[in-house]
């Protein structure tokens, strides 16, 4: 994961072109409460000027840019109030569209007097919008100044178990993205559950289960759809047992189709290369396991991704073939390109 944004929380200001809050119309300045406090009255009188002049109305995701005798500063609409959840984290990543641009690269958000809870979904919805998956690129960007959002709150100290929990969530979200986003040369089923393997760091208990157990446990309708594949099939299961003992747990099941050409019913060439992203599903259940891992969910959780590749080569799966499944049934395949209930 490729993150564009470093994120700190500090109690006292700091560098950085500062941010003010403002409401709608009638609730005016939010945070700072009098902007004079986090700037000298000067520059708050030209923020006040510069909105009445714009005729800015201060709506929910409505940035105003202020340059001033004092310097640069951002005027942030939030409509009727700032609340914790989504819409913190749509109005955090709407702040991070506005640091693409000198000389906003670096902010100074003073929400001291915001909740804690709202402060962390702002942040990390900034945090997610910056994300980048540029692994492969050889033609790199000119160097840009580094974009930083440092925060100030009343208590570092007590946001920062909230900021850990949203950290995870968006580090989870970012481990999809980096699963979806691979090219299907360098993200097969080997290689997927490998990735996967990786987590147990995190404390999930992961296993692996390789074609010779699916064969032994009877899955045949998963297998019959990878066997026109050079590369084997998998299936992996990933535990997280943060719950009570008795819990019963809850099942995540993806589908991972790291390439899907259709097999024998091939797929027409266009757009082909998006068929990479037929193991989304697979993707997602992967990024929610190490969501819950990081943030020590007290949930049981049992996440479940077959992995596969559709090929059409000489041992690929014909229409008209039989298959059978971990439960005994009998399936037969009318077109390959509808593997993905196979699978699952």
């Amino acid at each position: 994961m490729s993150y564009q944004l470093d994120i700190s929380f500090h109690s006292k200001s700091g560098k950085g072109v500062p941010v003010l809050i403002r409401g709608a119309e009638a609730s005016g300045w939010l945070a700072p409460a009098d902007p004079a406090r986090e700037v000298n009255k000067e520059a708050a009188s030209a923020a006040e000027a510069a909105c009445s002049a714009a005729d800015f109305k201060c709506a929910d995701k409505q940035f105003l840019a202020v340059h001033g005798p004092s310097g640069p500063l951002l005027v942030a609409g939030a409509g009727k109030g700032l609340s914790a959840g989504l819409a913190a984290e749509e109005w955090g990543a709407a702040l991070y569209r506005q640091m693409r641009a000198k000389p906003f690269r670096q902010l100074r958000l003073d929400g001291r007097g915001i909740a804690a809870e709202t402060l962390a979904d702002i942040a990390a919805g900034a945090l997610l919008a910056s994300y980048e998956f540029n692994r492969y690129f050889t033609a790199k960007k000119k160097p840009t100044e580094a974009a930083k959002l440092i925060i100030l709150c009343d208590s570092p100290a007590r946001i920062k178990p909230v900021w850990s929990d949203r950290q995870a969530l968006a580090n989870g979200v970012s481990l999809a993205r980096d699963l979806l986003y691979e090219p299907a040369n360098q993200l097969y089923p080997a290689e997927f559950a490998k990735r996967c393997k990786k987590l147990a760091g995190l404390g999930l208990k992961v296993e692996v289960l390789a074609e010779s157990k699916l064969r032994q446990l009877g899955m045949g309708a998963l297998l019959g759809v990878g066997q026109g594949s050079a590369r084997d099939s998998a299936v992996v299961i990933m535990q997280w047992l943060g719950g009570p003992k008795k819990q019963q747990p809850l099942a995540l099941v993806g589908k991972g189709v790291c390439f899907d050409t259709g097999g024998i019913s091939l797929k027409p060439a266009k757009g082909m290369e998006d068929m990479k992203w037929d193991m989304g599903g697979a993707a997602a259940v992967t990024g929610a396991m190490a969501a819950l891992a990081g943030r020590k969910a007290k949930r049981n959780v049992i996440g479940i991704i077959g992995l596969v590749e559709n090929m059409p080569d000489g041992n690929a799966q014909r229409p008209g073939d039989v298959v059978t499944s971990l439960s005994g049934q009998t399936i037969e395949v009318i077109n390959t390109d509808a593997e993905g209930r196979l699978v699952l």
